[in-house]
């Protein structure tokens, strides 16, 4: 087993030519350097040094040895750099779960951010969907939550986040884009578009009628191409289509149960879990 006193002083040797200069570097004795290299070929069984000439050379072998030296030296200054990156308050790993529902603007800004940095904390974040994000959240064992859905099962410190509505949006083309005023009879009439993980806790005006016809879909993008192609009408969050509606392309559905919903997402913390650097950044970024 080649110890790091001996790959120290095979690439000091290396750098400087001679032992007197290898030991002046290491600021060990000009013994010590002597020692290890000797203890170095009598435990590896390699012929190491070239002692024949005038000067000692490192042979053909030793090189090879030298760059495995150069691995190991290199990755103990890897772990000395990465323990006191852990000593300043950066967690080896950090995992977020989000919500699609959720803008994921500031997340992506600070992950970014974060990026850029090249803080040493691993980053892993997954979306999911409304009643799918505690249930991932556990699957994973992430570090934060970011949900539209208070959870069920689990102890967690909470944030509040911005809130942020949802629509009943349908084509402008579409019976439900162009009345006035639609009673329950005719959205019953229409396909009502979810997408999976939805959930009784989100407590939507229209969960109470018993639309006949639904269809569960992957995502808000499928949703929203649904929508645009006319399909049926469904709850969107406003940030995702406000240009449409601008445009006229999307048109709220007028519903007197209710056309509108406002959601309260927060970021939640696992309790027994100090929050490192890079979580704070997260949650800060997120709640200011």
């Amino acid at each position: 087993m080649v110890t790091l006193d001996q790959a120290r002083a095979l690439d000091a040797l290396a750098r400087h030519g001679t032992f007197a200069k290898a030991a002046a570097a290491l600021q060990r004795q000009h013994t010590a350097v002597l020692h290890a290299l000797r203890t170095l070929e009598a435990q590896t069984g390699v012929t190491v040094l070239d002692r024949t000439g005038y000067r000692t050379r490192i042979t053909a072998a030793g090189e090879l040895v030298l760059a495995q030296c150069r691995r190991m030296l290199e990755a103990e200054r890897d772990l000395g750099s990465l323990c006191e990156e852990l000593r300043s308050g950066w967690e080896p790993r950090l995992g977020v779960v989000f919500d699609g529902v959720v803008p994921a603007e500031g997340l992506l800004r600070v992950v970014g951010e974060l990026a850029r940095e090249r803080a040493p904390t691993r980053l892993t974040v997954t979306a999911e969907f409304l009643g799918g994000v505690e249930e991932a959240f556990t699957r994973v064992d992430a570090d934060l939550m970011i949900s539209v859905l208070p959870p069920q099962h689990l102890a967690l410190r909470a944030r509040p986040m911005t809130p942020f509505r949802a629509l009943l949006v349908a084509h402008r083309a579409h019976p439900l884009g162009g009345r006035a005023a639609a009673t329950d009879d005719d959205l019953r009439a229409e396909v009502l578009l979810v997408v999976r993980g939805s959930d009784p806790r989100l407590q939507l005006s229209t969960a109470a009628l018993d639309v006949p016809t639904v269809v569960s879909l992957n995502d808000f993008h499928a949703k929203k191409m649904a929508i645009l192609d006319g399909l049926g009408f469904g709850w969107m969050p406003e940030h995702l289509v406000a240009k449409e509606l601008r445009r006229g392309t999307l048109a709220r559905v007028r519903w007197k149960g209710g056309s509108s919903h406002t959601y309260y997402p927060h970021v939640y913390a696992r309790g027994a879990r100090p929050a490192g650097r890079a979580a704070r950044r997260v949650i800060e970024a997120l709640t200011a």
